[in-house]
């Protein structure tokens, strides 16, 4: 039974590798290496023509911007889930079912239906354009502050409790008690926070119409776009467009590589009494 589950795991593995690997040997190929057929596994001559012409602009003025907007939507998104989702879990106040219920039933909003009004908002505080427009709307995150809240609902409050009976206050509770234990769960709302600015084409597309604006996913989508077509400079517009894909998957790993150490913890809660 062992090995057949193996089995099962192994090709699931390849089925979903094969369209990436073709993603990246393709991204190497010209026009004719891509169409031929059967395909290459291996390809005889790699160009790399298509890197060239995505990179050679603004690549590093997308890449700064991009490393901006992460780390700042990251670190708020982080701050705001954590925070509110310790106050729903230890603290009681008024309303706090109500304000819990209206948390929850904004996770059932599709987010594409709040695209538009987003941007009606961007634009009235004068903030179209921006790259403090692509953060604003995606660090308030309820799906973060939920999984927080559900973390620190297993952190036993005897422990809480002792601390304040010992005297400690409650940012002293925060920094030698709760962060400590909090690290599987900072880790999962960084990574889920980090895929999506680093995902969040259609809302970085529609505030950032500079160049000098964009972000890497926006600027490459574009420039590849802009290339389809122009058959005159021998351009590979597929080619193009897997070369995006490469790059644009490349953070995605390392940041997947860099959070999954505590992921599953993170989901299962803390400690237990």
């Amino acid at each position: 039974m062992k090995v057949i589950n193996k089995v099962i795991l192994v090709m699931i593995f390849i089925l979903l590798f094969i369209p990436i690997y073709f993603m990246l040997i393709g991204s190497f190929q010209d026009i004719h290496g891509i169409f031929i057929m059967p395909p290459n596994l291996f390809p005889k001559h790699i160009i790399l023509d298509n890197y060239n012409i995505l990179l050679k602009d603004n690549a590093f003025i997308w890449l700064k911007n991009t490393i901006i907007v992460t780390v700042v939507s990251v670190f708020l998104s982080i701050f705001l889930s954590t925070t509110s989702g310790y106050a729903f879990s230890v603290y009681n106040f008024k309303y706090k079912n109500l304000l819990w219920n209206i948390l929850l039933i904004q996770m059932m909003i599709p987010r594409i239906s709040l695209l538009i009004p987003w941007f009606v908002i961007m634009k009235d505080l004068k903030l179209s354009g921006t790259l403090t427009a692509t953060t604003l709307p995606v660090v308030l995150s309820p799906m973060g502050m939920y999984l927080s809240r559900n973390y620190f609902e297993s952190i036993p409050k005897s422990i809480i409790e002792s601390a304040r009976i010992d005297g400690a206050n409650e940012w002293q509770i925060l920094k030698m008690i709760i962060i400590p234990v909090s690290k599987p769960i900072i880790s999962v709302l960084g990574l889920f926070a980090g895929v999506s600015v680093l995902q969040d084409y259609v809302w970085q597309m529609l505030v950032l119409s500079d160049v000098e604006k964009q972000t890497l996913i926006v600027g490459l989508i574009r420039q590849s776009m802009n290339r389809t077509g122009d058959i005159g400079l021998l351009v590979n517009p597929i080619g193009m467009s897997f070369a995006a894909g490469v790059i644009l998957l490349f953070p995605l790993v390392v940041l997947f590589l860099i959070g999954n150490k505590y992921f599953i913890e993170g989901l299962q809660g803390a400690v237990k009494e």
